[in-house]
């Protein structure tokens, strides 16, 4: 009977360390940014194309982007400058901005993948230049509250050209950009599309904003 007394304290212990480690992983996981390009309309290439905010904190957007892969090997990157932004708690659709905060359960409509892929060209033109490309990566880098560096999602997709265009995603989730080794790859999406005057990896929000003159 002695030992109970000791047995009992541990198993207790041994519970509430169990308990106290499926609390932090929770607690990290609701933290955490999760972000979603979504395909509305299954492989439609005139279906639209949505950013959504599945996390459980708004985001900041910085910069939301394309990447085209054409044929021949080349690859294009542009940044896309308009899209309009709704929210769960407005009905509306608010003006079309390029960076902005985004709430929990909001969506980006980024517009539709052929818009995205081929721009404002005419109809036989946008056809031509379709007919070239052969995937399309997209990515978006976004401020998030608990972190102090920006993080990332990014998605990629194949286009098909046979027997009619298709656009299929090369996996069904949207790989999500948090870890400190990939820091990096965020920050130079956002610096190739702001082009700051300072650039490397030791900068955080606690940054000086000093300027030097005569440089």
């Amino acid at each position: 009977m002695e030992f109970l007394a000791p047995v009992s304290t541990a198993v207790m212990a041994v519970i509430w360390v169990i308990y106290l480690q499926l609390f932090f992983v929770q607690y990290r996981r609701n933290s955490r940014p999760y972000l979603v390009f979504h395909h509305a309309q299954n492989d439609n290439p005139d279906a639209l194309c949505l950013l959504v905010n599945m996390g459980e904190l708004p985001v900041h957007v910085q910069t939301v982007q394309a990447v085209v892969y054409y044929k021949g090997g080349e690859s294009v990157t542009s940044t896309v400058t308009e899209f309009e932004r709704i929210n769960t708690e407005q009905q509306n659709v608010q003006q079309s901005l390029r960076q902005g905060p985004l709430l929990s359960g909001g969506y980006l409509v980024l517009g539709s993948f052929r818009n995205i892929l081929c721009g404002d060209q005419d109809e036989s033109e946008g056809n031509r230049r379709m007919e070239e490309i052969a995937g399309l990566e997209l990515r978006v880098a976004v401020i998030h509250g608990p972190s102090r560096f920006p993080v990332g999602a990014r998605r990629s997709f194949r286009i098909l050209h046979s027997p009619q265009t298709r656009i299929q995603p090369a996996n069904i989730h949207t790989e999500q950009l948090f870890k400190k080794s990939q820091r990096n790859t965020v920050r130079y999406w956002i610096e190739c599309d702001l082009n700051p005057r300072r650039k490397g990896d030791s900068e955080s929000d606690n940054s000086s904003q000093e300027e030097l003159s005569g440089e």
